[in-house]
């Protein structure tokens, strides 16, 4: 917890933004606790609510590992991410597959009606 009494007041007001969804308001108002106190796990862990991208919510979710190592809501997140990006991937996997296997089931019947033709 910040011992600045405006800095944790500048915290508070970030969080509010955060729930209320003004992103945009929320990640000035963090930044600017960040920016005072770069070991506020708190304001970090608020701003990966809030990022702008999923690669800058992991690296705000990691920020909060590397001040608490056994914060399990930045824990539990991180792991989230993975699982979706490993299934986007087996996704992406399964239709160039599909894909393949479609090219060369054209590919073998134009093969047998220019056979057969003949």
């Amino acid at each position: 917890m910040a011992d600045n009494p405006n800095l944790e007041n500048l915290l508070q007001m970030g969080i509010t933004a955060a729930k209320e969804g003004n992103k945009d308001g929320a990640r000035l108002l963090l930044r600017q606790v960040i920016e005072q106190d770069r070991k506020n796990e708190r304001a970090w862990f608020w701003m990966a609510s809030v990022a702008e991208s999923s690669e800058k919510r992991q690296q705000y979710l990691e920020a909060v590992l590397k001040i608490n190592p056994h914060h399990q809501a930045a824990k539990k997140q991180l792991t989230k991410m993975a699982n979706r990006r490993s299934n986007a991937e087996q996704r992406t996997l399964q239709v160039g597959i599909v894909v393949v296997l479609m090219v060369a089931v054209v590919s073998l019947l134009l093969f047998l009606v220019v056979v057969l033709a003949k």
